[in-house]
């Protein structure tokens, strides 16, 4: 990788701690600081919305609303039938193991969820889902995760 390329890159990562500190900052206004969410496509911006609604108790719960913006990733949505599940992460379980619904991500999601399950003290891998994603994720994947610990942070401020 050129010198440049790592600049570009460094440049980048600051540019979205900059992004995220200031939706923490301004976390009081919901609406605001949702208008700034990193989201992959249009279709992550809908499921997360759509969710939002279902799951109205991510108002009031960073945990709860955190959960609604990962679940919404198209190739988490997609598998899942949330009407299925009380909470967003209540299909990472069934009877005690891992779903075989859960099972079906892509090993890189496996680890996002994992990580914020890890948020609640709840371990499903070892090492941890967060020691996994930071030593694979890509990019975009490290960014949704940023997203998501400035969400379940909102209140920090």
């Amino acid at each position: 990788m050129s010198k440049r390329n790592t600049y570009e890159k460094y440049e980048q990562i600051n540019g979205m701690f900059d992004k995220l500190e200031e939706q923490i900052i301004h976390s009081g206004d919901l609406s605001y600081m949702r208008q700034q969410f990193y989201f992959i496509d249009e279709f992550h911006r809908q499921n997360y919305e759509s969710l939002r609604v279902y799951y109205h108790q991510a108002d009031d719960s960073p945990l709860i609303d955190g959960a609604c913006y990962l679940i919404a990733i198209p190739e988490i949505f997609n598998v899942i039938n949330i009407f299925d599940y009380e909470v967003p992460f209540d299909f990472i379980f069934d009877n005690g193991q891992l779903s075989s619904t859960f099972q079906q991500l892509d090993i890189f999601y496996q680890y996002m969820l994992a990580a914020a399950l890890e948020v609640s003290n709840i371990k499903i891998f070892n090492p941890s889902g967060y020691s996994l994603g930071m030593n694979h994720w890509n990019i975009s994947q490290m960014k949704i995760f940023w997203q998501y610990t400035a969400i379940i942070r909102r209140e920090a401020n």
